[in-house]
């Protein structure tokens, strides 16, 4: 069986696989068993109208078992299985062509998204492989062909429907919303790594103590368990300062086994964090700071991958980061715009002086006079505490010099006073000797 992940979905799956004698009820005359988790009425509105049907989902259980799937699979076959047995009333192995264009229609009126509508087309196809293929002249099951009733239908959807998702920030809302985590030092590392390393949140929160490695300017956050793509290990460079904070803060550090994030609240305290309360404290932060964006903890890997592209990175220097096999995703998750590397190349040439077309190239902050290596939000150096910003320096500079040069005239004011009041001296002196002669 495969593992439970960060999101819960063995306990869901287990549930709604003990609740699918059910799905022939209406919602308001199912009365599940006291020891079940409630679910909401909203949640269950799909009804399977033929009760024949029901024998497709106990094979699809089989199925899953046999391959061994993740449970985010099965959760998502299932409900398209409710879908397709709540949109007719025939037993699926008599539905035709019609039948199935009818079931794509209702499907499009519950799945808005470009994406939904591709996945639920996709899923039927291989639902109708799994559970009612073709067969040879013998008799036996060919997985090489698609079944009939399906076979027409195509995933291809309209790009002209796509919409960009409210999630994509700029590097200056980025600076604000870590910024305003400076009292927990757990925040600032997960969504500083996040953004550089192209990890997701279940990659990211399975790691532990044991499996942070510190150097003197860089860290590597091993993937042991729980990576989609196998093992491999987070890249720390930018996000190194904020990492090596919360790692020499650890309440754990000397427990190797323990999460590397935890909680630190009084509910389930020093238990793993879970996306759910990172999306809370997420959601808190951006009210404060009237940011009207759906942030999330994911929204860290696809506004990295957009910033790494515009910042200049090569598809193949991406693709290791984020350790996928191919370079295919990048259109998934590459929000960045013409009209974004226009502007930037304006700004690398001088045309344009605009400071957030500026910031694409580096996260930390070099001192200049200790070479320390700093935050993105820090103004001041953490070792000699001087300012990190060049145009300050030059400021500070410049008002030095002012005030070195007040000083100068007020010396020469009081020189020149003080060469009066000498020479008066001199001269009531000499005419008192004379008078007294």
């Amino acid at each position: 069986m495969p593992e439970n992940d960060i999101y819960d979905n063995k306990t869901k799956y287990e549930n709604l696989k003990e609740r699918i004698r059910f799905l022939t009820l209406k919602p308001e005359d199912r009365k599940y068993p006291h020891d079940m988790r409630p679910i909401s009425l909203r949640k269950e509105k799909y009804i399977v109208k033929n009760p024949e049907n029901l024998i497709y989902f106990k094979k699809l259980f089989q199925v899953f078992d046999a391959r061994d799937i993740s449970y985010i699979r099965r959760l998502r076959l299932l409900r398209q299985m409710k879908t397709i047995c709540h949109a007719t009333e025939k037993n699926l192995k008599e539905c035709g062509r019609d039948d199935i264009d009818k079931i794509v229609a209702f499907a499009h009126t519950v799945n808005h998204s470009p994406k939904s509508k591709y996945d639920f087309i996709t899923d039927i196809k291989h639902l109708w492989k799994t559970l009612l293929p073709e067969t040879d002249q013998k008799g036996r099951v060919d997985d090489t062909i698609m079944p009939y009733s399906v076979r027409h239908l195509r995933a291809k959807q309209d790009k002209s429907k796509e919409k960009l998702r409210n999630d994509k920030f700029t590097i200056d809302e980025f600076e604000k919303l870590v910024e305003s985590f400076s009292q927990d030092q757990r925040m600032q590392a997960y969504i500083t790594l996040a953004f550089e390393s192209l990890g997701r949140p279940q990659e990211i929160l399975y790691t532990r103590v044991k499996d942070v490695e510190i150097f003197d300017n860089y860290a590597k956050i091993w993937i042991s368990e729980h990576g989609k793509e196998g093992t491999g290990f987070l890249q720390s460079i930018d996000s190194f300062p904020y990492v090596a904070k919360w790692y020499n803060s650890h309440p754990l550090k000397h427990n190797s086994n323990a999460f590397f994030f935890i909680n630190t609240g009084d509910r389930g305290k020093y238990e793993q964090l879970k996306p759910f309360g990172i999306n809370k404290h997420i959601r808190e932060k951006l009210k404060l700071l009237k940011i009207s964006k759906k942030i999330t903890c994911y929204s860290f890997k696809r506004n990295g991958v957009t910033f790494r592209r515009l910042r200049g990175d090569s598809d193949a220097v991406i693709q290791h980061t984020a350790r996928w096999t191919s370079t295919k995703q990048l259109k998934t998750y590459d929000y960045s715009q013409q009209d974004e590397t226009f502007m930037i190349e304006l700004a690398k040439r001088g045309i344009i002086k605009d400071k957030k077309y500026k910031d694409y190239r580096i996260m930390t902050k070099k001192c200049l006079f200790c070479d320390t290596i700093n935050g993105i939000t820090d103004d001041v150096c953490s070792i000699c505490k001087r300012p990190l910003d060049r145009e300050r320096i030059l400021k500070e500079h410049e008002s030095k010099e002012k005030e070195l040069l007040e000083i100068k005239k007020q010396l020469e004011v009081w020189k020149d006073n003080i060469k009066k009041e000498l020479m008066e001296e001199a001269v009531q002196t000499l005419k008192r000797e004379i008078t007294h002669k």
